[in-house]
């Protein structure tokens, strides 16, 4: 297979995904899921054509490459730069690559909705078209502007359309924080009515469970508010909970519990709605949390694993230029591989059956494709799972999928010449380390989360049975070493200690594996 059919695939595959992201912007025929739609499907026929060892001449397969993954993982660089605070840029790029009023509008619409969960309003409100009622009363209301929110009109059949509660919990909210209380129960009320009367979309539903909550928050009734929020509400940041259960808890005088429900919600917000929290905190004559306590909350342990990861990687290619093939009894073989891959069924290879292989292979790729994908896997899979548990149940995670890939690669491929090289044993075992606390939660969330999961996991065991020289069983060794950790790890009910002593131990683990393919075998090294 050559890195023009994989990376096709990877192409074809993202742009199923990001089809869904742009459908949900805006409905076929709009410029934007419509362009999204002709990438992957260019993406997926140089793919079929590579894989049938017919490929399109060499010029031509790499220009269609290069316009479908344009439009493909275009929407996901756009959101990057606004989250990253170059929504300028972002917007530049989309009048470049959209050329409808329909087109342009619905990225903005993506990229505002991206922009508001940075907290960034002034970028959502340049993002957004002066007609779209709803996000521009959610960017309204993140840049304080109150009366604006207010002065806006429901959007055509509020009534019926789901999406249309959103600008009427928005209204409450900027009602109750003008001092307004009847008139923000008036249109609670309203809202209910609505509800009641059979618009139950999910976005109903969170929208009156949150302006019921605000107006029990706004007058002090702490357990009315805390028994709310109780409830599963998908899409809604932490922040915003911290934020209301603060509110209530300061308007019933609990001064403690005030400063840390404010406290919790700075630290889990960002742009504009931190500094609301830094205001709030203030005026109870309390500090914000340090920037040390800020860092971490953030998944380091995800950035430093990629980066060694990206390093070794680095490594893996000079050392590969410097000795070239290497012949072992006749065969060759790339000293990376020699060193440090999981090797099975190839006489001469230095210690073929030793411990440290079952780990070191992780840090070995076959082109930049390969580690390009692992490390866009990881950074998403990765961030969410350490984010919930922690950096030494990421880490533990990682080590048991890696090891579980190798161990069932040689069950189920037993006497089989392989090489087999990658991360993404160990990142899939992240993934299903995740897998065990969605299946195991019983949230709308981890709900949400496990149907996703499901899915993703599906399209993967597809891709490894279709695509060669991929790995089936390291792929699925990586999801049952993850998910069977996970499970102990959630039944065990061990404590943040155990999480720390753990990760310590696969820190230590992993370096001496990567230690032990160094010394035993480069010495050999022609």
């Amino acid at each position: 297979m050559t890195t023009a059919t994989l990376f096709a695939f990877v192409v074809a595959v993202t742009g199923a995904s990001t089809v869904r992201w742009a459908t949900r912007m805006a409905l076929l025929p709009n410029e934007f899921p419509l362009k999204t739609l002709l990438a992957a499907i260019a993406a997926a026929a140089v793919a079929a054509a590579g894989l049938g060892y017919r490929p399109l001449p060499g010029a031509v397969q790499w220009a269609v490459l290069v316009v479908a993954a344009a439009y493909v993982f275009a929407p996901i660089a756009l959101v990057a730069a606004v989250r990253s605070g170059a929504w300028r840029l972002g917007r530049t790029a989309t009048a470049l690559m959209y050329w409808t009023p329909g087109g342009r509008a619905a990225v903005g619409r993506l990229l505002a909705q991206a922009a508001l969960q940075q907290g960034d309003s002034e970028a959502a409100l340049a993002l957004t078209t002066r007609h779209d009622a709803v996000l521009l009363s959610q960017a309204r209301l993140a840049s304080g502007d109150y009366a604006g929110v207010l002065e806006l009109e429901e959007p055509a059949g509020a009534a019926t359309a789901d999406n249309g509660n959103l600008v009427t919990a928005a209204r409450i909210e900027a009602l109750l924080a003008l001092g307004r209380v009847e008139e923000a129960r008036r249109e609670t009320n309203l809202l209910k009515t609505r509800f009641e009367a059979g618009r139950q979309g999910p976005l109903a539903y969170r929208s009156l469970v949150l302006s019921e909550a605000r107006l029990a928050a706004e007058q002090g009734d702490l357990d009315g508010t805390r028994k709310l929020l109780e409830q599963p509400l998908a899409g809604v940041t932490p922040a915003t909970l911290y934020e209301i259960l603060g509110t209530a808890a300061e308007r019933s005088g609990r001064h403690a519990a005030a400063v840390r429900a404010y406290q919790a919600a700075y630290t889990a917000a960002t742009g504009a709605p931190r500094k609301r929290m830094e205001a709030r905190l203030k005026s109870l004559g309390a500090t914000p949390p340090t920037a040390t306590a800020l860092l971490a909350r953030r998944p380091l342990a995800t950035y430093l694993l990629a980066g060694a990861i990206a390093l070794a990687y680095l490594a893996q290619v000079l050392a590969d230029r410097f000795y070239g093939v290497v012949s072992v009894r006749g065969q060759g073989l790339y000293v990376s591989n020699l060193v440090a891959a999981f090797t099975q069924g190839l006489p001469g290879v230095p210690d073929a059956g030793a411990w440290w292989r079952y780990l070191t292979y992780a840090f070995v790729h076959g082109n930049l494709v390969h580690i390009g994908m692992n490390l866009w896997v990881l950074f998403d899979i990765g961030r969410l799972y350490e984010r919930r548990r922690g950096w030494g149940d990421l880490l533990a995670a990682f080590t048991a999928g890696t090891a579980a890939g190798a161990y069932l690669t040689t069950v189920f491929q037993a006497g089989v010449p392989l090489v087999l090289v990658g991360a993404s044993g160990g990142i899939l075992g992240v993934a299903g380390a995740l897998l065990a606390e969605a299946a195991l939660g019983k949230s709308a969330s981890d709900k949400l989360l496990l149907r996703s999961l499901l899915q993703w996991v599906a399209i993967l065991i597809v891709f490894s049975l279709a695509m060669p020289g991929v790995s089936l069983w390291g792929h699925v060794g990586g999801i049952v070493g993850g998910f069977v950790y996970g499970v102990i790890r959630l039944r065990a009910r061990l404590g943040a200690r155990f999480s720390q002593a753990v990760g310590w131990f696969c820190v230590g683990l992993l370096a001496l594996a990567l230690v032990s393919a160094l010394t035993t075998v480069v010495p050999l090294l022609p």
